[in-house]
């Protein structure tokens, strides 16, 4: 049994038919039969039922179609992962709130002291690049707590406060206090909607969301549009590009998050990825 094998059948089951996965293998219907043949003799089961239109998938043909398709992802997966390391491709994952980040010192003396390898940047929200973390999409990855730390190492950075960013209809300078913005129509990244909705709620109001999105910058750009107020970490700043915009760090810790670097567990790091996580452990400043 071998992947091409498992492409085979792959196929079968997806065109519906012997003959339709041949014509769409471009290959002709006998040998075809036969590898299904070997496959069933090998596995010592009955994949399918043939009939007279489509075939029916057994039990065990629906399990290993189940197989066939992690295997062949696996398989895919593991080639691609070849061909980043043959071209030296290092694939780092962002949140948009982190966005800034790459103009962090670090981060760009670590681009200029490799300067054979190039650098792929995914931008996503916590849990798509955990999931991509997972799945190999990413070889590291810039998040924000709070997440669920069980399938991942984790650096964890200093903590930083929330933000209020606004025009100055909606802020003084003063308004450093959660209870301030009582009806204040809020702009929100998703991500942050129940950290700062249920910390309200423990000060006894309900906030107004006036709107969430998926980006701190688009929370920033409808601040500066004047539609309310934008609440973003403090590493969201340098995406501000309206001078008008009044500034103002909340002063309750329970609404602080912290940038946290992470990488696969259990798993043995090339040199390079050490190189940049090895940068990073001693100073947990950004």
């Amino acid at each position: 049994m071998d992947i091409k094998q498992m492409i085979y059948f792959k196929t079968i089951v997806e065109q519906g038919t012997i003959s339709n996965a041949a014509k769409h293998l471009h290959m002709a219907q006998p040998p075809l039969s036969m590898q299904l043949k070997q496959l069933e003799y090998e596995l010592n089961v009955q994949l399918l039922k043939r009939g007279h239109r489509n075939i029916e998938l057994t039990d065990a043909g629906k399990l290993f179609y189940k197989r066939c398709l992690q295997m062949i992802s696996l398989s895919e997966l593991t080639y691609n992962e070849m061909q980043d390391i043959s071209k030296k491709i290092i694939r780092i994952g962002i949140t948009s709130s982190n966005a800034s980040l790459i103009q962090n010192r670090r981060i760009l003396k670590f681009f200029k002291d490799y300067p054979d390898y190039s650098f792929e940047i995914y931008e996503g929200t916590t849990y798509e690049l955990l999931d991509l973390l997972q799945s190999h999409g990413i070889d590291m990855g810039f998040v924000r707590t709070p997440f669920n730390n069980n399938r991942v190492n984790a650096i964890y950075f200093d903590k930083e406060p929330m933000y209020a960013v606004g025009k100055k209809e909606f802020l003084t300078p003063s308004m450093n206090d959660i209870k301030n913005y009582k009806n204040v129509p809020l702009l929100l990244h998703r991500r942050y909607y129940p950290l700062i909705t249920d910390y309200c709620i423990t000060k006894n109001f309900n906030p107004f969301i006036k709107c969430q999105s998926d980006d701190s910058r688009t929370s920033l750009i409808l601040a500066s549009s004047g539609l309310g107020v934008a609440m973003v970490p403090r590493s969201a700043l340098p995406l501000i590009n309206d001078p008008s915009l009044i500034v103002i760090p909340l002063k309750h810790k329970s609404l602080y998050t912290s940038i946290t670097f992470i990488t696969r567990k259990e798993e043995e790091m090339p040199p390079i990825i050490n190189h940049f996580i090895n940068s990073f452990k001693e100073d947990k400043t950004l």
